[in-house]
């Protein structure tokens, strides 16, 4: 737990004091330590153990277009070309955090705050997606770049980043909506008929792989078909709404390119409250893909919070380091999977 905690607490003070001349240099640095420390993971994260017996029955084909055939090809072909190598498991832990931290630093670097966004994806967009579910984790990364895209008013690369994602997991697709909206005009009709897409979009992408997820986040004492984390989660990612919500004339004057993103992630995650009640289990996978989008209204919302741009940002970063430490302090998952952290190198 402490090395969780230690690491989070580095990054934000690193992020709260780094300069803008400086971060190139500091995110280059942290993304170095990233990939090692997420790559040369052993035995930590809750689907290791899931991820090394589907490589263990991986079976090299014959023919390489065989590996283009059927959903998510791009998780197939990145095994595939590890497996093709002879390297064992551990790299392609490897390989994927290349691919996630690279995604990660172009995200965060795309905005005036970087060490700070950073510092806010470490405890659940880092440590609990991408030090576990790493197809979803890749799919979410390329989501993160079709945020960045949209916020560049950039409709095919948008469109192209998220099918991009969907090779690594086919529920992303259910953003494709927005790719309409980058560079529109603020509407919010349109903004919500597209967010209206989302919930029924999710329902029927996860409906397959329900039982799976019902199988690892039910409670096993009392037998209930729930996923008290994601409702967590869920209240953490909307922390920074009714915020938004308050000053969003000032943001929108402050923050004129990014204003149309953040009304429309804000959107999103309202729209993502009736799954509370519906099913918390595909609340729990749809929180991790809007995380993000809830971390720059962190920031955005941070910088006009108070009068000291680090005082409205100390807020929504102690808010992450409060959950952090609860998580670990109460979460059998946390305890099962990720205490004690252990490292390859180490062994």
């Amino acid at each position: 737990m402490l090395t969780y905690l230690g690491i989070y607490s580095m990054l934000t003070f690193a992020g709260l004091s780094s300069g803008v001349r400086k971060i190139g240099i500091y995110i280059f640095f942290v993304s170095l330590f990233l990939i090692w420390f997420m790559g040369f993971r052993y035995y930590t994260g809750c689907d290791y153990t899931g991820y090394l017996n589907r490589w263990n029955n991986y079976a090299l084909p014959n023919d390489l277009s065989n590996v283009f055939k059927g959903e998510e090809i791009g998780f197939s072909l990145l095994v595939y070309s590890v497996k093709s190598i002879n390297l064992d498991y551990t790299w392609l832990n490897v390989f994927a955090s290349v691919i996630l931290v690279f995604c990660y630093s172009i995200f965060a670097k795309a905005h005036r705050w970087s060490g700070i966004i950073l510092a806010l994806l470490f405890p659940v967009v880092i440590v609990q997606l991408g030090m576990s579910g790493i197809r979803q984790a890749l799919a979410g990364a390329f989501l993160m770049l079709a945020f960045n895209a949209f916020i560049s008013e950039k409709k095919i690369r948008t469109a192209m980043l998220i099918l991009v994602g969907m090779q690594f997991h086919t529920s992303v697709v259910m953003f494709l909506p927005i790719a309409l909206l980058a560079g529109e005009k603020v509407d919010t009709i349109r903004l919500a008929v597209a967010v209206a897409v989302i919930g029924p979009a999710a329902s029927l992408l996860l409906a397959d792989r329900f039982d799976t997820y019902a199988d690892r986040y039910i409670d096993q004492i009392y037998g209930s078909v729930s996923s008290g984390g994601a409702i967590i989660r869920y209240a953490l990612i909307a922390l920074p709404v009714p915020f938004f919500l308050y000053y969003h004339r000032r943001i929108r004057i402050d923050f004129p390119r990014v204003y149309p993103f953040l009304k429309l992630i804000a959107l999103i995650i309202l729209s993502l409250s009736p799954l509370i009640i519906l099913s918390s289990i595909a609340l729990h996978r749809i929180n991790y893909y809007v995380m993000p989008g809830s971390i720059l209204l962190c920031v955005y919302v941070g910088a006009v919070l108070a009068r000291r741009t680090q005082t409205g940002h100390l807020l929504f970063l102690a808010s992450y380091g409060i959950y952090s430490l609860l998580w670990f302090l109460s979460s059998r998952h946390a305890q099962l999977c990720y205490v004690p952290y252990e490292n390859t190198w180490t062994l």
